[in-house]
């Protein structure tokens, strides 16, 4: 995935700028996805990349290119992200 996003928080000021793939992730919902998917409670790099990918994708179907898009009207899970006071957050799409 060769996309860039920008999240803003409630007052429009950047909290994360970079790679999609390299949003923050809350560790526990790594483990709990692995889990699932590969019965791994101690996931490797692999089993790892391969969950955020999974995590990601659903996500990056609900942003369109430049667009300003708010949290609070995506209909894909975002409880995974390790961010504060998502339901006032905004993210943009930008393509490499």
């Amino acid at each position: 995935m060769k996309h860039r996003v920008v999240i803003y928080n409630g007052e429009h000021v950047p909290i994360y700028e970079g790679k999609l793939l390299d949003l923050p992730i809350k560790m526990d919902k790594i483990k709990e996805r692995s889990m699932k998917v590969f019965r791994d409670p101690d996931p490797c790099i692999i089993h790892q990349s391969y969950v955020i990918q999974q995590m990601v994708t659903p996500l990056l179907s609900e942003l369109k290119k430049n667009q300003e898009v708010s949290f609070k009207s995506m209909t894909c899970e975002i409880d995974w992200l390790d961010l504060p006071d998502l339901d006032v957050c905004s993210i943009i799409l930008y393509e490499r």
